[in-house]
């Protein structure tokens, strides 16, 4: 029982953590979200979103661009870090020869990691961007897209190589697009700038549209945004406002929120709306947005509309109750879909509803449309992921037993008197099998951390002691291979806070590695050091080393340089690492070995797990 308890236990604090990083990153989103929607003009907006992604995304330099009227040139609005004056503006006739101009043409994101894949792809660029390039570099690029053109781009540029893992991608992605959203606001705001009048007005839409854009980006709940957001709509643009998802997303068709200032009137909405349930072939209304993607804007709703659409007395006496003066319908939609339709109502407040209404409540739907995606998206992402752990758990225990019945048999036929090729043939299922074992375990590692379920059970451990349990595993293969493998800076005189069997792990895939690439009569030494804070242990081969292009690379996982085997080790090994609170990195030089290094805390913080 104590063991069920604790498992929960584990189950909840990686549930926990996990929680807190998607906090950070939507904690990150709408910071700048939030700046973005203080900004009123584009040159302010791209400031707004230079300035504040630089940090975000780790970048050296960065800069907005925006198409000129006409289209045939975007000028750089804003920019940090750039020193070439030929950046300032970008032709954009096709062929568009350079990342800046082919992104905002077709209208797709680029992402370089190398100065090598940049000349590869843009021979130009040199010429372009003159003498002011790094040794090397990585770049994004992201078209700020709008009512379905390229309004302008963003780019980041890092002064390194750089490899933009999925996440950081989609958080670009986010990015830009939000940047869009507000660039095309402040382009109405500008516009409308010279009436009064319809200037506040469009100030009014936007503060509504920014605060929606926050809330609709704090969750990935769709249910629960969908409720926000039409919570949000009453008061402050509408009466009465109604969320209707098709089918798929609510069996039976029944809208996902009603909401009302008055409570009471959210009752009786509910109730006509059961009585009355909408008709799914209707040629108006909700199901009509729903199943056509067209808005509809209803500026007056007099008595004789009111008259047709009740099917009978009491439904009109209920309808007039609610006292509709005006409405409009938008669809929400995302990626050429429609996911659901918001119905605007104006009643007790008198408003009445006009084309610059239906345009905010469209651009409303669209936000929407995304957040509700992103949701939906995150879901499938989860369930896929739910899915993959479930059945790699279950091949997993199913494969154990087979490989041990393969695993026995070779050790009764290494206990007889067979012939030697007999004995040749079992300690080859012995290896075979122990290489599946190690992979089974390495998968199931893998997904540990992928699902933020891994955990290190952190203990004093003398570290010596560890170190020379993993190098005496390995002595017959440094025997075997002729090569000096030894531990230097012993004693340490020292326990450090650690997981005994995960470290194990550690220094059985470290030395591994080096004992692969060592050379025959070559060296591996396994170095411990204190620290003030904290435990440094490297691992020393004098190998071939690794090129610079591929030093990035080394911790990704399932990649083999030129060593083989599953391309999972090193990249467990930094998960174990980093569960310790500690880090992992790779020295090398070509020609002249490679030095993996780690860190282990020395106080408290070893063993948080994650």
């Amino acid at each position: 029982m104590r063991g069920r308890e604790l498992e929960r236990e584990a189950e909840g604090n990686a549930l926990l953590r996990a929680r807190e990083r998607h906090a950070l990153r939507t904690a990150r989103l709408q910071t700048i979200t939030a700046a973005l929607s203080r900004a009123v003009t584009s040159d302010e907006i791209a400031r707004t979103l230079v300035s504040r992604a630089l940090d975000a995304v780790g970048a050296h330099e960065g800069g907005v661009w925006l198409v000129e009227p006409g289209g045939a040139v975007a000028t750089l609005a804003f920019g940090a870090g750039l020193h070439d004056e030929a950046r300032r503006s970008y032709p954009l006739a096709p062929p568009a020869a350079l990342p800046i101009a082919s992104t905002m043409v077709r209208g797709e994101p680029i992402f370089v990691e190398s100065r090598r894949e940049a000349e590869a792809r843009w021979p130009e660029i040199v010429e372009r961007c003159g003498t002011h390039v790094p040794l090397d570099y990585s770049f994004a690029c992201l078209p700020l897209e709008a009512e379905g053109r390229a309004i302008g781009a963003a780019a980041f540029v890092v002064r390194s190589a750089h490899r933009f893992e999925d996440d950081e991608r989609v958080f670009l992605a986010v990015l830009a697009r939000q940047a869009a959203q507000a660039l095309l606001r402040a382009r109405a705001f500008e516009a409308e700038h010279a009436a009064r009048a319809a200037a506040e007005a469009a100030e009014r839409r936007a503060a509504f549209l920014a605060e929606a854009s926050a809330i609709l980006s704090s969750s990935l709940d769709w249910e629960a945004t969908m409720t926000t957001a039409a919570r949000l709509a009453v008061p402050a643009i509408a009466d009465w406002c109604a969320v209707d998802v098709p089918e798929s997303l609510a069996p039976g068709g029944r809208p996902v929120v009603v909401t009302h200032v008055d409570p009471a009137k959210v009752a009786l909405a509910q109730r006509l709306r059961e009585r009355y349930p909408p008709d799914p072939a209707g040629a108006t209304g909700a199901a009509a947005v729903l199943r056509t993607g067209r808005s509809e804007l209803y500026p007056e709703i007099p008595d004789a509309l009111l008259r047709r659409a009740a099917r009978d007395a009491e439904m009109l006496a209920a309808l007039r109750e609610v006292g509709l003066t005006s409405a409009m319908i938008v669809p929400i939609r995302a990626r050429g879909r429609t996911l659901g339709a918001v119905t605007l109502v104006a009643a007790e407040s008198g408003r009445r509803y006009g084309p610059a209404d239906l345009a905010m409540a469209e651009e409303l739907g669209r936000r929407a449309g995304v957040a509700l995606d992103n949701a939906r998206l995150y879901d499938d992402a989860q369930r896929a992921i739910r899915g993959r752990d479930d059945v790699l758990a279950i091949v997993s225990h199913d494969l154990k037993n087979p490989l041990e019945s393969v695993m026995l048999s070779a050790s009764m036929l290494l206990r007889g008197p067979e012939s030697p090729r007999v004995r040749r043939y079992a300690e080859a299922m012995q290896r075979s099998v122990a290489r599946m074992d190690r992979l089974i375990r390495e998968l199931l590692d893998l997904s540990s951390l992928d699902a933020g379920r891994f955990r290190v059970e952190a203990r004093p451990e003398p570290l010596e002691e560890v170190i020379g349990e993993a190098l005496a595993v390995l002595a017959p293969l440094a025997l075997e291979k002729d090569i000096a493998l030894r531990a230097e800076g012993l004693p340490l005189g020292e326990h450090v806070p650690l997981d005994r069997e995960r470290m194990l792990q550690v220094l059985s895939n470290l030395v591994g590695n080096a004992l692969q690439y060592a050379p025959r009569g070559g060296n591996v030494v396994v170095r411990p050091a204190l620290a003030t804070a904290h435990v440094q242990v490297e691992v020393q081969d004098d190998g071939p080393g690794i090129p610079p292009e591929d030093l990035p690379r080394v911790f990704d996982r399932f990649w083999k340089g030129r060593a083989g085997g599953t391309g999972l080790g090193l990249s467990i090994a930094r998960g174990i690492v980093e569960a310790h609170g500690g880090r992992i990195r790779a020295e090398s030089r070509v020609g002249a070995g490679t030095t993996f290094v780690f860190t282990l805390p020395r106080g408290s913080r070893a063993g948080d797990g994650r």
